[in-house]
């Protein structure tokens, strides 16, 4: 009875250590490399000087590049939680605009960029063995926002935003990793005004408003130090 007894201690005593060593091995700093897929969107509104509006959306796929660093901290045997911030590089540039008829004032072209965009997170997540993870994610996200243009009198400002996402986290070595990730992003909603001059000297604004959105599905390969 008492070997029993002491076989079953040795056992419990052990599948506890296995348990915790699942959330402590992805304990510690982090740094990935990321590629994304994303799809945009921008629901918006026009309005003119005599309070005529009239709505549309567009839309884009692209593939991004960014960078990531996280630290995790083990909060159970099986929980951890990460904290940790992006980087995307480089910019995206646009043009926009159209020409009025019949005597009508016209809006000129403009350009603009977006540029400088990073977000900040947080990620709890739940090791299912030793080397993989679950995981949920809540962030931040921010961009520069910059339109020029002779008939741009008011700029939009910054985009800002909360993101959604859940993804799954694989060690390939004790420290090499893979993560797949699927999120979705919604910024606050943008205005701009410009003011539209025709031949004939007559002056009209336009005040246009829209609310972008990004779903992405994100590839990373990184390392814990």
């Amino acid at each position: 009875m008492n070997k029993i007894l002491k076989l079953s201690a040795i056992a419990l005593l052990a599948s506890s250590t296995s348990l915790m060593a699942q959330s402590k091995g992805f304990e510690g700093g982090s740094v990935a490399l990321s590629g994304a897929i994303i799809g945009a969107s921008v629901d918006g509104t026009v309005t003119d000087s005599n309070s005529s509006s009239s709505t549309g959306s567009i839309g884009k796929v692209t593939m991004v590049p960014s960078i990531d660093a996280a630290y995790t901290i083990s909060t159970g045997s099986n929980g951890f939680i990460a904290i940790g911030g992006s980087y995307v590089a480089g910019k995206a540039d646009f043009s926009a605009g159209n020409t009025g008829t019949g005597g009508t004032a016209s809006a000129k072209s403009f350009t603009g960029e977006i540029k400088d965009h990073y977000s900040v997170y947080i990620q709890p997540g739940y090791a299912v063995n030793n080397s993989s993870a679950l995981y949920a994610k809540l962030s931040y996200n921010h961009a520069d926002f910059n339109v020029t243009g002779t008939t741009v009198t008011k700029q939009p400002g910054d985009l800002e935003g909360w993101g959604y996402g859940v993804g799954l986290k694989t060690f390939l070595t004790p420290n090499a990793f893979v993560q797949v990730e699927a999120s979705y992003t919604e910024y606050d909603s943008l205005r701009a005004t410009a003011t539209n001059t025709n031949s004939e000297g007559a002056t009209s604004t336009q005040t246009v408003t829209g609310k972008p959105k990004i779903a992405a599905g994100t590839v990373s390969i990184g390392y814990k130090f």
